[in-house]
């Protein structure tokens, strides 16, 4: 799937032509890295590779995936409003989901309906009371810093030029 989203202005720390072994695009801006924390940077911003608390980085990065998950399901039901996917006859239900914020969705167990729902794994089970829900759903996961390149890859946010070092450190 490849969604518009927003992207956080990135500053001087991530250089366009850097000599990093790493490489992602976002938007219009090419950004290398030597670490993967550094890759994430440029889209968290540069406070993340200031941060060395393993459970603040988590909260940093769950954070943004709401924020990014929010963005890329508020581009996604807007296009499927102009492909009149969604409209007048959608039912309720169907509305709060795609509509609320990302924190407090309830999809139930399956989520059906052909417009996909953008969801946190981080907010479901096994790491909070409601389960993982199944069926037409992209993810964003903040686990660690490769689980959230890769989904942010998945969803189109980022490219990964230069990933074939990507490894949990």
């Amino acid at each position: 799937m490849s969604t518009s989203s927003p992207h956080t202005t990135l500053s001087s720390a991530f250089p366009e032509d850097g000599d990093g072994g790493l490489c992602l695009r976002i938007g219009d801006r090419t950004v290398r890295a030597d670490r993967n924390d550094e890759l994430l940077a440029a889209v968290i911003g540069s406070e993340y590779i200031e941060e060395s608390d393993p459970e603040v980085l988590f909260l940093m990065r769950l954070e943004q995936a709401i924020v990014i998950a929010t963005a890329v399901q508020e581009s996604i039901v807007a296009a499927a409003v102009q492909r009149r996917e969604l409209d007048e006859t959608t039912e309720e239900d169907v509305w709060t989901a795609l509509l609320a914020e990302r924190e407090t969705v309830d999809p139930g167990v399956r989520w059906e309906h052909r417009v996909p729902l953008v969801l946190v794994t981080s907010l479901f089970a096994p790491y909070a009371e409601m389960d993982q829900p199944i069926g037409n759903i992209a993810w964003v996961d903040p686990t660690d810093d490769v689980s959230m390149l890769e989904s942010l890859q998945g969803l189109g946010v980022i490219e990964l030029l230069e990933h074939g070092e990507l490894a949990v450190a």
